[in-house]
């Protein structure tokens, strides 16, 4: 089950971004947040089905070294549709 605080803060990062005005297309961002680290990609980097105002959230333990773990969650973070 997906911790809820992560969630939030995901949704919260889409809102940041989509109030950009950015182009999640080939979006790829690693944000540490917490206890974790997170990778946030678009369509153009993944076949989970990411639409056109969502990323994939992939999160992983933070501090990890060496190859990359696996992860701890992953999940499409929808975005408004404004």
């Amino acid at each position: 089950m997906i911790d809820a605080n992560v969630k939030a803060f995901c949704e919260g990062y889409l809102d940041g971004v989509l109030a950009c005005n950015a182009d999640l297309y080939e979006w790829d961002d690693w944000v540490i947040w917490g206890e974790y680290d997170i990778n946030f990609v678009g369509e153009g980097y993944t076949d989970e089905g990411v639409g056109k105002k969502e990323l994939l959230a992939v999160v992983y333990p933070k501090d990890w070294t060496g190859g990359l773990p696996d992860h701890l969650y992953s999940f499409v973070v929808k975005g408004e549709s404004k």
